[in-house]
């Protein structure tokens, strides 16, 4: 059996490559918080940098895609791709916070260039080619080759940085942006240009919207899900690389060897997903699965409070971390359940703009915690966030074409 399928190489070759090579190089995960404390910036200003980058997201998501009907998604991808290269790379060379929150700014205004185009511009090009079969294949093998990159990028990263310092994330990682978006010139279109203008897309986004909140508030199980989903943000904030990091950076862990460490998470991700329908049967459904989950992570935050050693302090980072690929795929499955198809779409974007919004908020307030009160301190007090999550699913009825 080949690999590869009929005509799967010849139309979707670039954006393998794309997958592939920039994955391997994209080497600011494991390693751009610490750069930033490196210059000198706070944990509360490397917070306020994702929150530029997110209100960017919201206030350009509607222009961005207009861009993309009129002209092609081709171009905007490859142009979106292009022009956060070039933010990505200028970052090196400056350590002032402002000129560097508006640098995060315009990343997060290039990147809605390529949000939503780039899976459009796939999709639409296999149907015109009567390919739809490849659709699957794409998917799959996208999701395949991203692992295996950052996995990957990690260890690049780790010999990188140990030979050169922190700064050289930026420009390997933004000149691999720029490379990619010319591999990506490469890729075949095709596209119908649409009538839809800018003013139409903003009064149907209000339009959606506005039906999606409705929905959602008059659909208990949605209502409650989108709460979880916005205490889950500030979980991932307070508990995430943002405290995480410095504190075992504190603990002494050296500098590259967090490319190894976001290396083995990587390692870990691939495998953990195939464990969770299994263990879903084992526990009695979804909601003993969550509860099961959501009670280790609790566990484990809790037990920052108590930890004084690297070693263990490691131990708990993976354990904890490690639950996100337990939750993450089957919470969104479990959402599914309770949309109705013609709703999908529109609650989704709803979703994806409370999630944006969170981020604004939650990203500077867990770098405020961070700095007064100490990292392993934020992540000790996180793991309480986690009872009124387990509760509100407690309160959840299940969907009757839950799986």
């Amino acid at each position: 059996m080949k690999f590869f399928k009929k005509d799967e190489l010849r139309l979707l070759w670039p954006f393998y490559l794309d997958a592939l090579f920039i994955g391997m190089l994209f080497l600011l995960p494991p390693f751009s918080i610490l750069y930033f404390r490196e210059i000198g910036l706070s944990l509360t200003q490397i917070g306020f940098l994702a929150s530029s980058s997110a209100l960017a997201m919201i206030l350009f998501e509607i222009p961005t895609g207009a861009i993309a009907d009129i002209f092609g998604r081709k171009i905007s991808v490859i142009l979106g791709a292009f022009l956060s290269g070039i933010i990505v790379f200028s970052i090196f060379f400056f350590n002032e916070f402002y000129l560097i929150l508006i640098l995060f700014f315009f990343w997060g205004a290039f990147g809605t260039l390529m949000s939503g185009a780039d899976e459009a511009w796939i999709v639409d090009l296999l149907k015109h080619k009567k390919r739809k079969n490849l659709i699957h294949e794409y998917y799959t093998k996208r999701h395949s080759f991203i692992s295996t990159s950052l996995l990957v990028s990690g260890i690049i990263g780790a010999i990188l940085v140990k030979q050169f310092g922190l700064g050289i994330i930026w420009p390997v990682t933004g000149g691999a942006m720029i490379l990619t978006s010319f591999v990506l010139f490469f890729g075949k279109e095709y596209f119908v240009k649409k009538k839809q203008h800018i003013k139409e897309r903003t009064k149907e986004l209000f339009s959606h919207t506005k039906k999606s909140i409705n929905y959602s508030l008059k659909h208990q199980a949605i209502l409650f899900l989108v709460i979880i989903s916005v205490i889950m943000i500030f979980l991932n904030n307070l508990a995430g690389d943002i405290t995480w990091y410095p504190f075992l950076q504190d603990l002494g862990l050296q500098e590259y060897w967090f490319g190894y460490l976001y290396s083995s998470l990587m390692f870990l991700g691939i495998f953990i997903p195939y464990f969770s329908k299994p263990l879903i049967k084992k526990l009695g459904g979804y909601k003993n699965y969550f509860f099961t989950i959501l009670f280790l992570m609790m566990l484990f935050l809790f037990s920052v409070g108590f930890i004084n050693t690297l070693i263990f302090a490691l131990i708990v980072f993976l354990l904890f971390m490690s639950m996100y690929d337990f939750y993450i795929p089957i919470n969104r499955i479990y959402f599914q359940n309770f949309i109705p198809g013609k709703m999908r779409a529109t609650i989704g974007s709803f979703g994806n703009m409370v999630a944006a919004l969170g981020v604004i908020i939650a990203s500077p307030l867990a770098g405020f915690f961070a700095d007064n009160i100490g990292p392993q301190n934020t992540i000790f007090i996180s793991s309480f966030i986690l009872i009124p999550m387990i509760i509100l699913y407690s309160k959840i009825k299940d969907s009757n074409r839950e799986n």
